[in-house]
């Protein structure tokens, strides 16, 4: 289907929903959640889908006037909220942003509260962040609490009681999460107040019309569209959309990503609300959960609106990019000098370390620096070493997950690969999904090999000819492959020997172990330059077609889910801090290369050796988070 302009999606929506009404309404999976009695006593029979447009048009089907209460839907907003009152820099210092891949009641452990490996969605980020709300006394945080969900809702809003009591008698795990947080530092209030306000937070009364409101109005920046009066300020909904996109849904945020691909946050009453930017506002209700403890029948009636009308964020046309970034002739003339300035900005940093796989196997010049783009239209620019040599590493991950999914599909390849944000380093060993026993995504290494494990091909050689041809098609010219650094990487390899055999344990890699990991070493050992990731990234950028050669690397189908996993995935544990500050898909490897992609309009390349503790080059980070503040490149930013 194509795109539609907003006109036709607001005359065709309410007739739309109706339909998803009555499609769904039979379905009877799941049951409501137990948490609290009021929660268990719901009606399995209730089911509502609101849209509001972001001119305040709003269509309904079902019982969208039937009260329920927010639970968890709570949070982003509580976290804006935070923001306002302290800054980003504050709030980050106390609530992390990295996705965590556990579901939403989950403990943390030492390390993940000291290195800021959780998020604000979860309950020990969201109790945390309760505890920033300023007010002189209980009740005065409370009212602004609740003044705040008015403004958002359109209306006042108050509180169920009977939920209320409920959460005050039996919420002991998020009172031991408070002392928890308070033992490590980390909570700003007393235990019992804050405890006391994030009950009252989870127990707003709305309706799935006031919760379609509340998404209508990240929609628009921040502002009600029918009052217009403002809920929060604008700097902060980018990042809301961002932690929503990459852990509003838990356990189940990167599925969410892959196949909706909007914004959004879900609540044990059964409601579930999502952002399109820019356009609209969604909610649907329906008490009746599956076994990630989200509306079955809402999560499938948005996942259908979302394909019909293409609100994919990796589908529909990107909005909010800077003004010089058109398909003028002069763009490249335009965004150079800015290439020229950051590069000249960022010259001296000059701290980090250098990854080499064997000492003195490789000279690597600490000293090289290259800023390159690539447009979909294949006009091109750089700043400094562009055609300095490296290899790919794991980067490479994009283009055999590319062809693994061309080769099999996307149901079988999620058979034997997730696509959910650990908050783990690339190399970690062990994590793979409980029930499953796959790696959580294929941007770690464990993803890495089991992807290599899909290409087809009549022997070896054949594969990796498939993987050669397949990096020719996005660069435009015959990729080489560096033999003696294969060599190296493969005397060197128990780190990865370790999570093979783990994943033959698991039954997800079959055939002969060792030629999947030679081919996985072998893509990794690829050599290219700052100008070939560009071209990389605009052939993604461009849905899969080269824009140099004009040939078709990969299919739009599966450029789509690419995009999806490099925002969820790319950046190992800094994916959330990267979602939020740079707001674009990206792919880090440890030579010191990150390519970008603005979808729609180019990729961006990024070399520079030196890296940080998480294993991404230092002056790459610093460079893409200065262009997307120059250039207005965040996906979210309205």
């Amino acid at each position: 289907m194509s795109v539609l302009s907003a006109r036709q999606i607001e005359d065709d929506m309410s007739a739309f929903l109706r339909q998803i009404y009555h499609k769904y309404l039979p379905l009877k999976i799941g049951r409501p959640s137990r948490i609290l009695p009021q929660l268990a006593a719901a009606d399995p029979d209730d089911f509502a889908v609101c849209a509001v447009m972001v001119s305040g048009r709003a269509h309904t089907a079902g019982e969208c006037e039937k009260n329920f209460t927010l639970q968890s839907i709570s949070k982003p907003f509580v976290y804006g909220m935070a923001l306002q009152d302290h800054g980003e820099a504050f709030v980050r210092e106390r609530v992390g942003v990295e996705p965590t891949g556990d579901a939403f009641n989950s403990m943390i452990q030492h390390d993940q509260v000291s290195e800021g490996r959780f998020n604000p969605m979860v309950n020990v980020g969201a109790v945390t962040t309760t505890s920033l709300i300023k007010g002189e006394t209980p009740t005065a945080r409370i009212g602004r609490l609740q003044r705040m969900f008015s403004r958002y809702v359109g209306h006042p809003v108050g509180f169920d009681a009977e939920v209320l009591n409920s959460r005050r008698r039996l919420d002991n795990q998020n009172r031991a999460i408070g002392y928890l947080m308070m033992s490590e530092g980390h909570l700003s209030a007393d235990v019992e107040a804050t405890v006391e306000l994030y009950a009252h937070q989870c127990s707003v009364s709305v309706t799935c019309r006031d919760l379609a409101f509340m998404a209508a109005t990240l929609a628009n920046g921040g502002i009600h569209p029918l009052t217009g009066v403002r809920a929060v300020s604008s700097q902060y909904v980018c990042h809301l959309l961002s932690i929503m996109f990459s852990s509003g849904l838990y356990d189940y945020s990167g599925q969410w990503a892959y196949r909706v691909g909007i914004p959004a946050k879900s609540g044990l009453a059964g409601a579930i609300l999502a952002v399109v930017p820019g356009q609209m506002g969604l909610a649907a209700y329906s008490p009746l959960l599956g076994r990630r403890h989200k509306t079955v029948r809402g999560v499938r009636a948005l996942e259908e609106i979302s394909n019909t009308y293409r609100c994919h964020s990796f589908c529909r046309p990107q909005r909010g990019l800077c003004s010089t970034i058109s398909r003028s002739s002069t763009d490249v003339a335009d965004i150079e000098p800015v290439f020229q300035a950051i590069h000249a900005q960022y010259r001296g940093v000059d701290h980090g370390e250098i990854y080499v796989s064997e000492p003195g196997l490789r000279y690597v010049d600490r000293r090289q620096f290259a800023i390159c783009a690539v447009t979909t239209e294949g006009q091109s620019v750089a700043a400094g070493d562009a055609d300095a040599d490296f290899l790919i590493q794991s980067v490479s991950k994009l283009m055999t997950y590319g062809l693994a999914l061309e080769d099999h599909g996307r149901d079988e390849v999620l058979k034997r690969v997730g696509v959910e944000p650990t908050g783990d380093a690339y190399n970690a060993v062990i994590k793979v999904q409980t029930a499953s026993k796959r790696p959580h995504n294929p941007m770690v290494n464990a993803g890495g090999l089991a992807v290599a494990s899909l290409i087809k091909g009549k022997g070896p050689a054949q594969r990796l000819n498939r993987v050669l041809a397949a990096y020719q098609r996005y660069t435009g010219r015959p990729a080489h492959l560096d033999t003696a650094a294969f060599l190296s990487e493969r005397a060197g390899n128990d780190r990865n020997w370790a999570i093979a055999y783990l994943l033959r344990n698991f039954g997800m890699i079959e055939g002969d172990i060792g030629q999947a990991m030679d081919l996985y070493l072998q893509q990794c050992s690829v050599i290219v330059n700052s100008r070939d990731l560009a071209v990389m990234g605009a052939t993604l950028a461009n849905g899969g077609i080269n824009p140099l050669t004009g040939r078709r690397a990969l299919k739009g189908e599966y450029a789509r889910d690419l995009l999806t996993v490099m925002h969820t995935c790319g950046m190992y544990d800094f994916a959330g801090e990267w979602a939020c500050k740079v707001g674009i898909p990206a792919k880090s490897g440890v030579s010191g290369c990150i390519v970008g992609v603005v979808p729609g309009r180019m990729g961006i390349a990024v070399y520079s050796p030196p890296l940080d503790r998480r294993g991404n080059s230092l002056r790459g980070i610093k460079v893409f988070e200065e262009l997307s503040r120059r250039l207005h490149l965040h996906i979210f930013q309205l």
